[in-house]
């Protein structure tokens, strides 16, 4: 299931760059780039496939305009995230996670993106902690209340290597659905 989704996302992400002009380095070469950042507390529910019954999550988002890559009709907006999962002391997570967004304007004030994303998960179960890294998919819709303000939404799967908690390898494959609630700088 990783590979197919592996591969459905790469050959997804190079047929969006080659359908369009794509800028490399924007931040090097363009005199207009604006790193245009934001910033979002966000918090919702997620569920781990092989631990546990689900419970919700809480964390924090940064996005700014990709400095490595643009596209000429639409923006690519970087998230950078810290999100933390625990349900009744039993497990625990922190992930940290780069989920770049293409991002669409689908009307006023709304944009809806779609993206991958890299991360490392920081785990605990019952003690027992080990660290392991994930590549993820996910979607996203974001609506701007005010020039400063906006609210949104994003649903996310994340597949990972698997964890050892000292009864053998498990599954950290993950997903979950958040809210957030930012302010544009």
């Amino acid at each position: 299931m990783k590979k197919i989704a592996l591969a459905t996302l790469l050959t997804a992400s190079t047929t969006l760059l080659m359908a369009q002009e794509t800028k490399f380095l924007p931040i090097a070469t363009e005199n207009n780039y604006s790193l245009s950042p934001s910033v979002a507390l966000v918090g919702g529910y997620g569920k781990y496939d092989e631990l546990d019954s689900g419970s919700a999550l809480y964390g924090i988002e940064l996005d700014i305009a990709c400095p490595l890559l643009q596209l000429s009709s639409n923006k690519i907006k970087q998230q950078i995230s810290v999100v933390h999962y625990s349900e009744k002391d039993k497990f625990n997570s922190t992930s940290i996670e780069l989920n770049p967004h293409v991002m669409f304007d689908v009307a006023n004030k709304l944009q809806v993106g779609v993206g991958p994303g890299f991360g490392v998960v920081f785990a605990d179960a019952d003690g027992d902690t080990d660290t392991v890294f994930g590549i993820n998919i996910g979607a996203s819709a974001n609506y701007d209340i005010t020039s400063k303000m906006f609210v949104g939404a994003e649903a996310r799967y994340q597949w990972t290597t698997d964890a050892d908690f000292g009864g053998g390898d498990v599954s950290l494959d993950n997903y979950r659905t958040l809210l957030k609630v930012g302010y544009h700088f």
